[in-house]
């Protein structure tokens, strides 16, 4: 354990040397170490026989993104926590999205993202040796290549360091049994609990932390729909106190719905599990105009 700790802290120290340096200085462009050939490729007909793990509403960059594995990937269990075997590919695709007036993101009846036009594929290889070309950078043995809807290249082999960093300061980190090198020791993935909990990807309205819903009162449209995530480390089940719903058994990463009501009402909700757990949604927001119904 003691080793395992120093290791995820040395590729943290590193990636934070590399955000608070250089490369990010306004004016200064630094060229990150990365392989020169493709050896990921453009995984044509994908659509037909890959599992769907899950669609994300990024709200930063006003993006859908909706994460596919092949059937190797797919084949990661929970217990597993993602330590994928070799062969895996993981890939996203990338939408923009329709917006408002305000360029704020349209919601439909669900309250997600509304697709305006599939611009990239982002996608992931891990095999055997792969990754040493990113040197300090590398995280597992994956490689990285973003392409076009017709497999032309969005960003090529040469310049997908900025892939490598990005998931080594941002992805969860798994330990790999068959990897020899620190750089190459952990499997850096994105949001497992999306996949293994089914969360619905959708942009959160409320947060269940530290037995805590945050917020406890969550203000919405009359028939919004609001989106709460687990993001506690426990298990909770989630009734309204109306009995009109229930979350069922709730692991982390795991999310629920709540249809506001009219203007006025209030659904309140508790844990069964947690008997301080409690939170409420009221209709008490006028309409925003130009959104979706």
């Amino acid at each position: 354990m003691k080793k395992m700790t120093s290791a995820v802290i040395a590729a943290t120290s590193l990636a934070l040397t590399f955000i608070s340096g250089s490369l990010f200085f306004v004016g200064h462009t630094q060229t990150l170490p990365a392989p020169t050939v493709d050896n990921v490729r453009f995984p044509s007909g994908y659509q037909a026989t890959y599992t769907l793990f899950y669609t994300f509403d990024n709200y930063q960059n006003r993006q859908i993104r909706k994460v596919y594995g092949n059937p190797v990937a797919a084949t990661v269990k929970p217990g597993e926590v993602f330590n994928f075997p070799y062969g895996s590919i993981i890939l996203f695709e990338s939408y923009s999205v329709q917006e408002d007036a305000a360029a704020e993101p349209l919601l439909d009846a669900n309250g997600r993202f509304v697709p305006n036009a599939l611009t990239t594929i982002f996608v992931m290889r891990k095999e055997r040796g792969f990754g040493a070309d990113y040197k300090e950078l590398r995280n597992g043995e994956w490689e990285y290549v973003a392409y076009r809807p017709d497999g032309s290249y969005a960003t090529q082999p040469s310049g997908t360091g900025s892939c490598a960093l990005c998931h080594l300061t941002g992805g969860s980190l798994t330990l790999s049994s068959e990897s020899r090198n620190v750089g190459a020791q952990w499997d850096y993935v994105f949001r497992p609990d999306l996949y293994f909990s089914r969360g619905s990807g959708a942009v959160p309205d409320g947060v269940l932390q530290h037995y805590v819903f945050v917020p406890s009162t969550i203000h919405a449209r009359p028939g919004q729909t609001v989106t709460v995530y687990n993001s506690d480390q426990l298990l909770h089940r989630i009734v309204a106190d109306n009995g009109s719903f229930d979350t069922g058994v709730m692991s982390p990463g795991s999310s629920f719905t709540v249809k506001a009501g009219p203007t006025g009402a209030v659904i309140s909700y508790h844990c069964v599990l947690h008997s301080r757990v409690k939170g409420q949604v009221v209709a008490d927001l006028p309409p925003v105009t130009g959104r979706l119904p």
